[in-house]
């Protein structure tokens, strides 16, 4: 800010006429009076000049106070405190200067009570949250907590303790896993009940300092109510395949006896026994279907060959490769994975794509092996790419529901991950990865 001294420069040019006119005037006088020049000279500074230094000393004094007044409110400012005002009345000379620091002081503190209003409101509402919020240093000291994390960690106080002495009221299982920053889902089996938590860690930025996130929540209520949806809806789906099986299997039995009692239309019992045939094979089927699913077995897990895999899978569904294999081999169950591929190739091919764009890409991701099989079919509609991955969901007529869900615990086995994403010029994205190599012994 530059600061107008043109009245302070002003003062000092009139002290400075006056002072050359009275001593002009002194001295003109006593030389009238007799007195010899240079005595007149000494003896009117000697009268003028601590009259002279005493109104100077007044303006300075006035300028210099009305400076530490500035000075003073800017360090108040410095500090925090906005409610200092200053009085531009008594320096006519630093008015603008006083005025625009009382004007600041009122702007940065309807700021800041704004964002007070702001971070009161974000408290209330992370106080409200039925997830535990615990916010850690970079030495893993609880810096701030809301109510849910009191209850979930059974401890009234967080604010400066290390999280590893806050969690030795929690299952071992839970325990371990927030040491080791895990983030996903924990569960064990707590007091005959199965019990399970969602961990999230995440690195975040306050105050130019790096903190880290923890955001967990007791989840086990909410998985058993899943739970019993989804086998609500695995007993309405065998019920319904059963009556579409049983109901015409009685009919024909009954139509067959009758035919036999009274001796007519035999020729036709070739065609009843065939379609009864069919019938108990697609219910045969069905049931297997679903024991295959219950009875997944532990991956049996070695190093195998990429393009004997993707070849032998091709003869049964075409797809495009859009890059080169990679050239190293992979840590994966054989039969499992090309079950995986078989299952997601197969519905590429049934949404409704033309078969040239069904396609698969392979990269190498590190130390995994990240596979992408994508169509331009009619896609997942939005909200349901989770459900798809659940079992007993199914968008077909005629569908189990247990493709995708199959294809999702062998991956989870395999320590991977699966993702569905509906592509922009239409069509479906299923990628998922896999090993590279043993995990086990690095």
């Amino acid at each position: 800010m530059k600061l107008n001294w043109c009245s302070l420069s002003g003062k000092m040019a009139c002290f400075s006429a006056g002072f050359v006119l009275i001593l002009v005037a002194m001295q003109f006088g006593l030389t009238l009076l007799g007195v010899p020049f240079e005595i007149a000279t000494g003896v009117s500074l000697l009268l003028v000049l601590p009259v002279v230094f005493v109104c100077c000393e007044m303006v300075f004094r006035q300028h210099k106070r009305a400076i530490d007044t500035l000075t003073n409110g800017l360090k108040s400012i410095q500090d925090g405190d906005f409610s200092i005002r200053l009085s531009a009345q008594h320096s006519a000379d630093l008015k603008e200067a006083l005025v625009m620091y009382n004007k600041l002081a009122q702007s940065i503190k309807q700021q800041r009570q704004s964002i007070n209003q702001r971070e009161l409101l974000l408290d209330s509402i992370v106080q409200a949250s039925p997830m535990g919020i615990v916010l850690l240093d970079t030495f893993h000291h609880i810096v701030y907590f809301n109510n849910e994390a009191t209850q979930l960690l059974q401890r009234p106080k967080l604010d400066g303790i290390p999280l590893h002495q806050c969690v030795d009221k929690l299952h071992p299982n839970l325990q371990r896993a927030i040491a080791e920053r895990q983030t996903g889902l924990v569960s064990f089996e707590q007091n005959d009940r199965k019990q399970s938590y969602y961990l999230s860690f995440k690195k975040v930025m306050l105050n130019q300092k790096h903190h880290q996130l923890l955001v967990f929540k007791n989840v086990s209520n909410e998985l058993i109510q899943e739970e019993i949806n989804m086998w609500k809806n695995a007993i309405r789906l065998i019920s319904h395949e059963l009556n579409n099986s049983l109901a015409p299997i009685s009919s024909l039995t009954t139509s067959a006896k009758t035919m036999v009692e009274q001796g007519k239309h035999l020729d036709m019992l070739p065609d009843i026994l065939h379609t009864i045939d069919q019938r108990t094979t697609h219910l045969s089927s069905f049931i297997a279907k679903y024991a295959q699913f219950a009875r997944l077995p532990k991956p049996n897990m070695n190093y195998h060959e990429l393009t004997p895999l993707f070849e032998q899978v091709r003869q049964l569904y075409p797809f495009q490769l859009l890059a080169p294999l990679p050239a190293e081999r992979a840590f994966f169950d054989l039969a499992q994975m090309e079950q995986v591929l078989i299952n997601i190739l197969k519905n590429a091919h049934e949404s409704g794509s033309k078969s040239d764009d069904v396609a698969i890409k392979v990269v190498k991701d590190y130390a995994r092996l990240r596979i992408a099989v994508v169509d331009r079919g009619s896609g997942i509609l939005d909200g349901n790419h989770h459900q798809a991955l659940l079992p007993f969901y199914s968008t077909k007529t005629n569908g189990t529901g247990l493709g995708l869900s199959l294809c999702n615990d062998i991956i989870y086995a395999h320590q991977g991950h699966i993702k569905l994403k509906n592509r922009q010029q239409g069509g479906l994205m299923v990628e998922f990865d896999i090993p590279l190599q043993d995990t086990t012994t690095i």
